[in-house]
């Protein structure tokens, strides 16, 4: 069967974490990257049952390469997005190698920003960042009795207010310092063109919380 030329896109996908109440699916003809599973794997195989302060911090820039790579290849007739990674410049490099060895690269970027800063400030003091799933969660929906973050997704980690405080800050600041290096560093490095960049941009956080940003998004990634 021919495959269309579509089929094998690849696409970078980036938005602020604060804003992350998205379900992406995998299906037939779409697979997502999905960033949690690998932590996860990761965690169990190293036997870690939590992470602290630091720990926690350093797993914003941590190098997936390896487990993207595999990705890369078990996907490798499937139309791919990648989301939120590569996150800096670094990641990009080594990504894109692999995905040059396997005779693809980077197609398109689909952009989310957010109107102002404003708006994340006010997200911000109503919601934490989970830093394995990168989904956002009413403080009072995720921080128990004990003072503990416990990602409603899942329990088996749990996390102290104070150390998921410092997470939600920094994922916030790092993406926003470091998605333009790597749109730059992109550009510079393919022969993708500004014309590949598709802008999506929120004004307020019923567009969030709805769902309407998320179909949005599918509806661009169907279409390239």
């Amino acid at each position: 069967m021919e495959i269309k030329s579509n089929s094998k896109k690849v696409i970078l996908l980036l938005f602020p974490p604060i804003i992350n109440k998205f379900h992406f699916q995998t299906g037939e003809k779409t697979c997502f990257l999905d960033l949690e599973k690998i932590r996860k794997k990761i965690l169990k195989e190293k036997s870690l049952a939590t992470l602290e302060g630091e720990e926690i911090i350093k797993m914003v820039d941590s190098d997936y390469n390896q487990e993207v790579k595999e990705f890369i290849q078990k996907n490798s007739a499937s139309k791919l997005v990648l989301v939120n990674y590569p996150r800096n410049e670094q990641q990009f490099t080594s990504i894109s190698t692999e995905l040059t060895k396997e005779g693809r690269k980077i197609d398109n970027i689909i952009l989310l920003n957010i109107s102002n800063y404003e708006l994340i400030l006010s997200i911000k003091n109503d919601y934490l960042i989970c830093p394995l799933c990168e989904m956002i969660y009413k403080k009072e929906e995720a921080i128990k009795e004990n003072k503990k973050f416990i990602c409603p997704r899942d329990s088996e980690y749990q996390f102290s207010f104070e150390d998921i405080r410092k997470y939600s800050e920094y994922v916030v600041e790092y993406h926003l310092k470091n998605t333009e290096l790597v749109i730059k560093k992109l550009l510079s490095e393919s022969k993708l063109s500004t014309a590949s960049i598709v802008q999506l941009t929120v004004q307020k956080q019923e567009e969030i919380f709805s769902g309407e940003i998320q179909k949005s998004l599918l509806k661009i990634i169907e279409s390239l």
